[in-house]
């Protein structure tokens, strides 16, 4: 169904807005009908497609485009407040939209599909899983839009909107700290890479050309050195292409499922991030877990539900496997302990939770220990990455330069 943009005015006060019409007649009627004296009636899609062209001819002359990430546990927390107090969901979508800044217009963007489709009868769930960005990835995740999706049904969706905003900020805060974490590693490796391929190319060389006119014979060490020089020098295109064509495989076939599995598996039997992954993904699960059952749904479909925020796969299908068992009539403690997937620690809340009746409560009390503890695992991961990578730089620096000195060496002491 077609949705229109109008001005209009109520006495002396103006009015903009939207609205859901099968023709713009009966746009202009409905506005009649509630005593607005229209002024300017348009397509809100061609006008909205208008504006960006003209915003994007003026801008586009002197300002790179760029991506921001929406700020979705925000507009959930917000989202929340507004329905709480009483505003129905289509106003509070519309004072969002509104108050959404100009830096963050492709997320202004999506906010009005969704408005647009719950304005067409369409549920929020629904609207929020059908929500993507230019890029199509999607902007609401599967837990997310299945929690929404809890909390209409239930009736109590403002109290779930909360719950999810800080499940979204939880995990936000998760990926910055691990990746704040990498930052000073990856930037000290960059930097000490990028020292390493000037010495080889440009230092190194005109050194070992100099030795090499002197006739005598090369020393291994700087023979090797010279051997990785005249490699770069001579086929550093196809050394490039060849890395860049082997990055593109890798990527691909992580985006395969059996590729994805293998390498979640993999990382879970890392020492120390396998157990980051491990406990994050307890912390998600848990999150979600505790707000489903406190939002009155049943265990099994709670499991179900909180299996989606599970990003590992090989974690996924063990939790998959679990919620078999649980379908079947079994306990879920012995069927978490078979697939030795997930910690003791674990195993034993899910038991005496539901032994007890207090999983929600329990859950809850194990997701922030957890997230404690991937707190203190990424600050381990922290101080013993960088030493490490340090020590490695200055070995590898300090054995070009042992290469490209040794032959003066040997010619000084053959003086």
């Amino acid at each position: 169904m077609p949705v229109y943009s109008y001005i209009a005015f109520k006495g002396r006060a103006r009015e903009t807005g939207t609205l859901v019409a099968d023709t713009a007649r009966d746009a202009r009627d409905q506005l009649r009908d509630r005593g607005l004296d229209l002024r300017s009636l348009e397509a809100y899609q061609k006008k909205q497609r208008d504006d960006a062209e003209a915003k994007e001819s003026r801008l586009s002359s002197w300002r790179l485009p760029t991506l921001r990430k929406p700020d979705i546990a925000g507009f959930l927390q917000e989202l929340a407040t507004l329905i709480e107090v009483g505003v129905s969901v289509l106003e509070a979508l519309d004072v969002l939209i509104q108050q959404q800044p100009a830096r963050a217009s492709r997320f202004k963007a999506v906010l009005q599909g969704v408005r647009d489709r719950v304005a067409s009868g369409g549920s929020l769930a629904d609207a929020m899983e059908s929500a993507r960005l230019s890029t199509g990835r999607k902007v609401f995740d599967d837990a997310t839009v299945a929690m929404v999706r809890v909390g209409q049904e239930t009736g109590r969706l403002n109290v779930v909107l909360e719950r999810v905003a800080d499940y979204q900020e939880r995990r936000s805060t998760m990926k910055n700290r691990l990746l704040g974490a990498l930052t000073y590693p990856v930037v000290v490796g960059v930097f000490g890479l990028g020292v390493c391929l000037f010495l080889m190319t440009y230092v190194v060389p005109d050194i070992l050309e100099a030795l090499s006119d002197t006739g005598r014979p090369l020393p291994g060490p700087t023979r090797i050195v010279k051997g990785f020089s005249d490699a770069l020098i001579n086929h550093g295109l196809w050394i490039g292409l060849v890395a860049l064509l082997v990055v593109i495989v890798v990527a691909a076939v992580l985006r395969q499922p059996k590729g994805r599995r293998w390498f979640d598996r993999s990382l879970l039997a890392l020492p120390i991030l396998g157990e980051i992954e491990r406990k994050q993904s307890v912390v998600r699960l848990a999150f979600v877990l505790s707000t489903l059952l406190r939002s009155g749904v049943s265990f099994e479909r709670g499991l179900g539900i909180a299996r989606r925020a599970v990003r590992n796969r090989e974690l996924g299908d063990a939790l998959e496997r679990c919620e078999e068992a649980v379908h079947e009539g079994r306990d879920l403690g012995p069927a978490l302990e078979q697939t030795r997937a997930f910690p003791p620690a674990m195993v034993k809340v899910f038991g005496l939770g539901q032994e007890s009746g207090r999983l929600a409560e329990l859950l809850e009390r194990l997701a922030a220990s957890y997230d404690r503890q991937v707190v203190s695992l990424t600050t381990r991961l922290t101080a013993l990455v960088e030493p490490v990578l340090i020590v490695l730089l200055a070995l590898l620096v300090g054995l070009i330069a042992f290469a490209t000195l040794l032959p003066i060496l040997e010619i000084g002491n053959g003086i």
